[in-house]
């Protein structure tokens, strides 16, 4: 890689993510310290208002002939989010930069994965069209993205997609934090089992886990049929990816003290939380959830906040360098 080439970070100044942008870029400053320098800078892209809600971005620096990395911030409307995705890589293009990387924390449109009833799209597929086809515009060349809700929509893309893995960071902050013990890791629902079975083997080798089996009757309401696992007598730490209204989390934490549960802990690792989502946090013993999504009073509401700039870091700089993106995992290439 040629160290000499200027590398941009453009995040928006005026959105709830360009403090965690700003941190991810002083975490590469003090690798670019240590591991040699691959030249970044710091950039804005500031977006005007039409009287129709129209937008256009204006990017504060040239892109031309440079590798420009996006941190884009999820807390936006999600249509919002979308369009201006597509618009700044586009004007990056047109800008002629060499290279796109698209960063976000929390990929929107993850969750409609599938087509699990008649007459709906499959809104991911097409939300990764937008960013990956050739012959568009908004074409990205990569994307570095956090605890992907459905790992198969990576076949979507045709460029590569970095799924970073928030639960050595986090699992490591939370026994910092508190101590428990006689512990049980609870998926709060059958698909999210794998997800438990990896918070569990890093909050503490050989921990059990339970399963909630519930099935959702709408956007905002969960029915929860029965624990499987032995819960009884014991402390719980539910793990889930995504959190909007906390309903599901608040019927699975029912459902545990009726089976017999103590203490019980939460975690995840997007809080999209919605409404009054924090209502539904407020029994638990704690709960934690990271920066990718931002929610400015969340800690005011209880809820810790555990910050993975530093994961983005290396993870653009490890992309930028050509080196291994999974030994961060411990996985082998």
């Amino acid at each position: 890689m040629d160290s000499k080439l200027e590398r941009v970070i453009f995040a928006d100044p005026e959105s709830n993510n360009w403090n965690f942008a700003c941190s991810v870029y002083k975490n590469i400053l003090e690798i670019e310290k240590q591991e040699g320098c691959l030249n970044f800078k710091m950039g804005e892209v500031r977006f005007s208002r039409f009287p129709d809600g129209e937008c256009e971005p204006k990017m504060s620096c040239d892109s031309r002939g440079r590798h420009v990395v996006f941190i884009h911030d999820a807390s936006k409307n999600p249509y919002q989010w979308w369009v201006e995705l597509m618009l700044v890589n586009d004007g990056l293009r047109r800008g002629s930069a060499e290279k796109i990387t698209d960063v976000l924390p929390y990929m929107r449109w993850c969750r409609e994965e599938k087509k699990d009833k008649p007459r709906i799209p499959i809104a991911s597929k097409v939300m990764a069209d937008t960013i990956n086809l050739a012959c568009l515009g908004s074409r990205a060349d990569r994307i570095i993205t956090m605890d992907l809700h459905a790992s198969a929509m990576q076949g979507f893309f045709n460029i590569p997609v970095d799924v970073l893995e928030s639960y050595d960071t986090v699992c490591e902050q939370i026994k910092q934090l508190t101590a428990i013990e006689n512990v049980v890791v609870v998926s709060p629902d059958v698909g999210s089992a794998d997800r438990a079975r990896a918070f569990a083997n890093r909050l503490g080798g050989g921990l059990d886990i339970a399963i909630i089996d519930k099935k959702r009757q709408d956007g905002n309401l969960v029915k929860v049929y029965k624990v499987v696992g032995e819960v009884a007598g014991k402390n719980c730490f539910m793990v889930d990816d995504i959190l909007s209204s906390g309903g599901t989390l608040n019927a699975g934490r029912e459902a545990l003290l009726e089976a017999g549960a103590l203490d019980i802990w939460g975690y995840v690792t997007h809080n999209v939380g919605s409404g009054d989502y924090h209502k539904n946090l407020k029994y638990f013993k704690e709960f934690y959830t990271t920066d990718t999504f931002d929610h400015p009073d969340a800690d005011k509401k209880g809820i810790k906040i555990i910050s993975l700039a530093s994961i983005f870091a290396k993870a653009i700089y490890r992309a930028e360098k050509g080196q291994s993106i999974s030994e961060l995992f411990g996985r082998k290439r």
